[in-house]
């Protein structure tokens, strides 16, 4: 028995890429403004937010909602690997998936790419565009 993608022809096989390409650009386009806009001007100061809102659910719901956001935040991640050789915002989303995710280590990364002011320019770009308030990043340590 073989695999369904061994069985695949070459012209297939663009296809379906041709075709994740343009989904995933078309997400990126709905999905980052949309998560951009929605997050507090502080987002990025505040480290252990989630934890406060959590306690407050009902333990079920607390459960649900970290499944969804690790699951986006997984999608996200991935998805935003593929956009730096596809079409799309690669680092942005990268950025937000990440942000998402319930980690080891994901501060210490998402600090440091925050840091870098082509992202900066880029979240507070699209927050402007929503007509929301600009992102507060932490002070650049020298």
């Amino acid at each position: 028995m073989t695999s369904g993608l061994a069985n695949m022809d070459l012209g297939q096989l663009f296809a379906w890429l041709g075709g994740l390409s343009a989904a995933t650009f078309l997400i990126s386009l709905l999905l980052i403004p949309w998560l951009v806009a929605r997050a507090r001007t502080n987002y990025f100061l505040v480290h252990s937010y989630q934890k406060d809102q959590r306690h407050q659910m009902h333990p079920l719901l607390s459960v649900l909602v970290r499944v969804f956001r690790n699951g986006m935040g997984g999608l996200l991640l991935i998805a935003g690997f593929g956009m730096l050789f596809l079409p799309g915002q690669g680092l942005i989303t990268m950025v937000i998936g990440l942000s998402l995710l319930d980690v080891p280590g994901k501060q210490q990364l998402l600090d440091r790419l925050i840091q870098m002011q082509t992202i900066q320019k880029s979240l507070n770009w699209i927050r402007s565009k929503t007509g929301q308030d600009p992102f507060r990043f932490p002070q650049t340590r020298e």
